[in-house]
């Protein structure tokens, strides 16, 4: 067995990270020390009162890295290895790709027992519906559209959003409709940060003059691929990953205030608290 060093005190970027990550029901996180099996490096601990499993943070000199702990769990390699120090990019990459997975790990145990899965949709909901509250947005709640699924739905500035829960699955789906400029500056919020070289893009192959706008915006964050139907796929497998419906008018020109409608699947629950200020605004 390899031997670990002897832990003295979590890594300053832990307790950074830990501020910045979104409370539930009033609860903070916290991060102590820790001697992650993966590494030598110092690392940290973080948890939240009344959640189950845990965060596991290693900082080395240029890169961080994350996994995620339940009690039958115990990591033994990263599940995310960020090349940034920063508590930002750390927290962000943690709520898009990290938080998501514990959330699901957690609720596979509810998954056969519709009392307690649906008492737990309910209450992701409201975490939800509360930090837009917050924000001064109205909520609306109701049945979902599919079996055993229920959404909360607001509006602000023009854009209608719905978030989705479908059984015991915590992986949010949302929806949002509104003027493209609007889309164009949310859907971002959940996709990779912009690569150094943005990718060449086929415009060619576009068939609308608002998939061929979106594409070329979309293309910066993620790959994107145009489907049968006119309408634009983007993200991937690794985080969340979305659709952009085909236009009503297809030839009509495009304006900032041009409709567009767009849907968004394996968000996380925090990560939609986390930017409750910016989705309610």
């Amino acid at each position: 067995m390899a031997t670990v060093a002897p832990v003295t005190a979590a890594p300053a970027l832990a307790h950074r990270v830990a501020e910045r990550l979104p409370h539930r029901d009033g609860n903070a996180w916290t991060a102590v020390p820790y001697a992650a099996w993966w590494t030598t490096r110092p690392a940290a601990r973080l948890t939240q009162a009344g959640r189950p499993g845990a965060l596991v943070l290693a900082v080395h000199p240029w890169h961080t890295e994350v996994a995620w702990q339940l009690d039958d769990r115990e990591p033994y390699e990263p599940d995310l290895r960020l090349d940034r120090m920063a508590p930002e990019p750390v927290v962000r990459e943690t709520l898009r790709l990290v938080l998501p997975r514990l959330d699901d790990a957690a609720a596979v145990a509810y998954s056969h027992r519709p009392v307690e899965a649906e008492n737990a949709r309910l209450w992701h909901l409201n975490l939800i519906g509360s930090a837009v509250r917050a924000h001064g947005a109205a909520t609306l709640y109701r049945v979902g559209a599919q079996p055993n699924s229920h959404s909360v739905a607001w509006g602000t500035a023009g854009v209608r959003y719905a978030v989705t829960l479908v059984g015991a699955n915590p992986a949010c789906d949302l929806s949002l409709t509104g003027p493209v400029a609007a889309v164009e500056r949310v859907l971002p919020l959940f996709l990779p940060e912009p690569a150094a070289e943005t990718p060449r893009f086929p415009m060619r192959e576009m068939r609308t003059r608002l998939t061929r706008r979106l594409g070329a915006h979309l293309t910066q964050f993620t790959a994107v691929d145009q489907l049968d139907d006119g309408g634009l796929t983007f993200g991937s497998s690794t985080g969340p990953f979305g659709y952009v419906a085909p236009p009503a008018d297809p030839i009509a020109r495009v304006r900032d205030t041009t409709p567009v409608a767009a849907e968004l699947h394996g968000v996380g629950i925090d990560h939609l608290v986390h930017l409750a200020a910016t989705l309610s605004r």
